[in-house]
């Protein structure tokens, strides 16, 4: 038999003596008994958060010591969050590869090493195998020490792409490794559960179509970089981070020598390998087939609207808020495609940040769900970099706003 709490009758008669008060010590007892289990049950977790840029993304000191990818020349988001008790990192990867190169940088750089991208993946598309060597910036990651990755933009189909990849490995990588006796990369083998959260902020989680538009203009913007760069007149700072494909002048490498490399590069014929097809509805349809959510793993999503509809169209204009260089993309996107579309925040339609297409969801109801993606209300009036403090022509006025953005984002992933 158990323990029962068995009281007689003489015990019974002393506790009627007793009166009130025994019996509130009694229940005071109960109910902070049942406080430390319901603790218990929902302990807290101290997982950092890595922050994972977009497209054109950079890290803190690349362009200057007053300006951050997160908070702009406002503030310091990630060194905020940090100092108010919130473990936060910045990750940085290339402003321009794919997001599977993206993904293999962004494991290497949290994890530690050199990076591989995979012989069957650089067999398929050209590129040097192997990448940096980065120290890790939180180098006990695993199945124990997990993390919350936050992605802006392109970052959050990035960090969806590597969660895939830790939880399923690469089949293509496990056969190629099989068939020519090589050693399989750790991060190709699966199984690896490390991830607790993914938020997706703005993210073109089903792609944009201004993206196909901007496929020649990104050819453009390296080829004049690249002469830019090596002008003795003027002193680029910006790393295309595109090593694997010839874009890195080797130390004491001719000027001359190293344009030669540049424009005969392979990464002009990447027409698959390279960001602006992933940002496609094409390349995002191929990015959704090739990702799973886990059961384990809590997601989030995060979109804004500064767009309005026409009073005598199906069209959308921007807002006048919006930070100049975005209104034409704004308005493209607000007069292309289907009505559901037009929405958009200047780079992104809403429809394309609510959730992957195909993937399960359920709108924000205060009770997120692991293994289906929660989607939070669209912030109207956000543009696509109001999420991160670069409308600098917004950004002093949502200066509170943004920091109490990413603030309630910490907070919660502290509680899953």
């Amino acid at each position: 038999m158990g323990n029962h709490f068995i009281v007689s009758a003489n015990g019974w008669k002393e506790i009627k003596k007793n009166g009130l008060l025994k019996t509130m010590i009694l229940f005071s007892l109960i109910f902070v008994l049942g406080a430390v289990q319901e603790q218990e049950a929902h302990a807290e977790n101290s997982d950092p958060n890595i922050f994972v840029h977009g497209l054109t993304g950079f890290g803190h000191g690349e362009l200057g010591s007053n300006l951050y990818y997160w908070g702009g020349t406002t503030q310091n988001i990630i060194g905020t969050l940090s100092n108010d008790g919130y473990t936060s990192m910045e990750a940085v990867v290339s402003p321009f590869g794919s997001n599977w190169d993206r993904a293999i940088e962004l494991y290497y750089y949290i994890k530690g090493g050199t990076v591989d991208y995979g012989a069957a993946h650089v067999k398929e598309h050209g590129h040097e195998r192997y990448g940096r060597t980065f120290p890790g910036i939180y180098p006990q990651w695993d199945g124990e020490n997990k993390i919350h990755l936050i992605g802006h933009s392109q970052g959050g189909q990035t960090s969806r792409l590597l969660d895939t990849l830790l939880r399923e490995g690469s089949a293509e990588e496990r056969e190629h490794a099989r068939a020519n006796n090589i050693e399989l990369p750790e991060l190709f083998s699966g199984n690896k559960t490390w991830i607790r959260s993914i938020t997706a902020i703005a993210t073109p989680h089903n792609g944009t179509q201004v993206a196909s538009l901007a496929k020649g203009l990104l050819h453009e913007v390296i080829y004049g970089s690249a002469f830019i760069a090596n002008s003795s007149a003027i002193n680029l700072s910006y790393d295309f981070k595109l090593d694997q494909w010839g874009l890195k002048q080797f130390p004491g490498e001719a000027n001359k020598n190293y344009l030669k490399r540049v424009f005969s590069s392979k990464v002009w014929n990447a027409n698959e390998d390279i960001v602006l097809y992933d940002l496609t509805t094409e390349g995002a349809t191929k990015l959704n087939e090739q990702t799973s959510l886990s059961s384990d793993v809590y997601y989030f999503s995060y979109s804004g609207n500064a767009t309005y509809k026409g009073a005598f169209s199906s069209n959308y204009y921007p807002s006048v808020t919006v930070f100049p260089l975005y209104s034409i993309p704004a308005a493209y996107i607000g007069a292309t495609g289907g009505k559901e579309w037009r929405q958009n925040d200047g780079l992104v339609p809403v429809i394309s940040a609510l959730y992957p297409f195909g993937q399960p969801y359920k709108a924000a109801d205060g009770n997120p769900t692991a293994g289906m993606w929660y989607v939070e209300p669209t912030i109207q009036g956000w543009e696509h970099m109001d999420f991160v403090g670069q409308d600098y022509t917004q950004a002093p006025f949502l200066k509170k706003s943004v920091k109490q953005f990413y603030q309630n984002i910490v907070v919660r992933n502290r509680s899953l």
